[in-house]
């Protein structure tokens, strides 16, 4: 196929065959309901089947809903086998699935950091390898996404796992598309900023060891939800983004453009600016925010 300059390698076909990892909830969905809506066959992937069937069951076309936990590249492979089997090699490999920690660097045991090395880079690393090597397998135009953050620029004091492991799936995403562009695979790295999901709702939070209370996880989804920049659906518009014009790295929205910005412009303000929050201090704001301002101030309203 002959493709114009500055547009990715599948950017022209129809159809497309798109895998996406974490598609239950939040990103991953909206990211599955819009490549569905644009006519693409989606294969929807979550650790939670239901969640998954439950995407499948809102997509205005064709998504197939499958089991799967990242983790584990075992099964990976064997839901690629599946997929392969029934619908052929993906064109699209959407690597969404995550999880977020909050808690100070030294509050965090190292089965914390296991845990979110496991979903945050293995499990890009295991889909990448799994569906990339059936992709170069194939000899035809391909594409992986991988779903990093803003936090990959910003060391910080609330979430250094969180950062850290975001900062080595955007080299995963760098490095990996130095070798497959040669084969006419794209790979992009889309980096949201704080978006409205339940992501730091559900995360494990610490503070001296202590699990956060359920009042403090109601006050962070009360923020997210209201104060977020960016909605899952302008992440998933990134991703359409990246894969039409083959981008390298997207941020998403004007906390995750900005933290790009700073960390190459000025890398020592970066630390400074990120260096000033605390749990203590993140908490006491939240409960603020949420508390004294009224509710019908939010970036975004449906």
């Amino acid at each position: 196929m002959v493709r114009l300059p500055f547009t990715g390698p599948v950017a022209n076909k129809q159809e497309r065959l798109v895998l996406v990892t974490g598609a239950g909830s939040g990103i991953g969905r909206a990211i599955a309901l819009r490549q569905a809506a644009a006519g693409d066959i989606v294969i929807a992937t979550d650790i939670d089947l239901a969640a998954a069937q439950q995407t499948a069951k809102l997509a205005q076309g064709a998504c197939e809903a499958y089991a799967l936990d990242v983790t584990d590249p075992a099964q990976g492979q064997q839901v690629a086998d599946t997929v392969i089997a029934r619908f052929g090699v993906p064109d699209i490999l959407v690597n969404n699935a995550g999880i977020a920690l909050g808690g100070a660097f030294l509050d965090q045991t190292p089965q914390d950091w296991e845990k979110i090395m496991a979903i945050n880079v293995h499990g890009v690393v295991h889909g990448s390898t799994i569906i990339g090597a059936k992709m170069v397998e194939r000899g035809q135009p391909g594409h992986i996404v991988v779903i990093a953050s803003g936090a990959a620029w910003t060391p910080n004091r609330v979430a250094p796992s969180y950062s850290a492991s975001k900062a080595a799936a955007l080299m995963v995403a760098e490095s990996l598309r130095t070798e497959l562009a040669p084969k006419n695979i794209g790979v992009s790295a889309v980096c949201p900023g704080v978006t409205r999901t339940q992501l730091a709702a559900n995360a494990t939070l610490v503070n001296s060891g202590t699990p956060a209370t359920e009042e403090f996880r109601a006050h962070i989804a009360d923020a997210q939800a209201r104060f977020a920049f960016a909605t899952p659906d302008m992440v998933a518009r990134a991703v359409q983004r990246a894969i039409r014009y083959n981008l390298a790295i997207v941020p998403v929205n004007f906390d995750a453009t900005l933290a790009f910005v700073l960390h190459r412009v000025s890398p020592g303000l970066m630390r400074w600016i990120c260096s000033i929050p605390t749990m203590k201090l993140a908490e006491s704001t939240m409960r603020m925010a949420v508390d004294r301002m009224p509710a019908s101030i939010a970036f975004h309203r449906e």
